[in-house]
Order: C-alpha cells, then structure tokens, then sequence
C-alpha cells in the first residue's frame, strides 16, 4: 500500500491514497500530527463499528486528543462519545488493541525509514 504526498505551495500539501482520494495537508488543511490522530481515531471506530452498532443501533464519534510535548505526541487518547456501558467498554478497548493496526504500529514503535530515492 503507497500514499504519496505531493508538494502544492507554500507549506501545503496533498496526500493521495491508491484509490484516488485526497487531503490536503498544511494551510488550512490537516496538520501531519492532526492526521495521525484522525488515522488512530478512524481505525477505532472502524474496528468497534459492528459492535457498536449492534448493541446500540447508533451513530457515534471518537474524538482524539493528544498530549503534545516539543517534536512528539507522547499519548493520544480515543474517547467514544457513547454511555459507559459495562460490555462496550470493556469489548471495545480489547478489539482495537488487538485488531487496529495504527493503534498497534504506534504501539509497537514501527521503525521509519528515510531514504532519497533514485
């Protein structure tokens, strides 16, 4: 799987997935740290949907804050705006730990490579 991100302007960007989608990054668009945390966010609503959903039938949003120091997110937190329910909220920090990949490369501290290519 290849994003690519394309220099537009002055401190803007455009990202672009396989399929053609796009964001714009940087200007009035997303910060790179604001879509990491849309990134962990969107991979735990994905992968708490289908128990969301049938256990409340309900639309939701997970907001994502993170605890910003000089050059890193030192924690991200993932709240769900739904009822405290005993279940849910037990079912749902254990299906995104072990099923969202973000959460888990974060997690695990992926190594990054940076390279020029030829």
């Amino acid at each position: 799987m290849t994003v690519s991100v394309r220099r537009v302007g002055d401190g803007r960007f455009v990202a672009t997935a396989p399929g053609g989608a796009t964001v714009e990054i940087g200007g009035d668009g997303f910060s790179p740290v604001q879509l990491l945390e849309a990134a962990l966010a969107a991979c735990a609503a994905m992968t708490a949907e289908q128990l969301i959903v049938r256990r409340t039938h309900a639309d939701f949003t997970v907001t994502a804050t993170g605890d910003e120091a000089a050059h890193e997110l030192r924690s991200v937190d993932l709240a769900f705006d739904l009822p405290a329910d005993e279940p849910l909220a037990t079912v749902i920090p254990r299906a995104v730990a072990r099923e969202c990949k973000v959460s888990r490369t974060v997690e695990h501290g992926a190594p990054v490579t940076v390279r020029l290519q030829d």
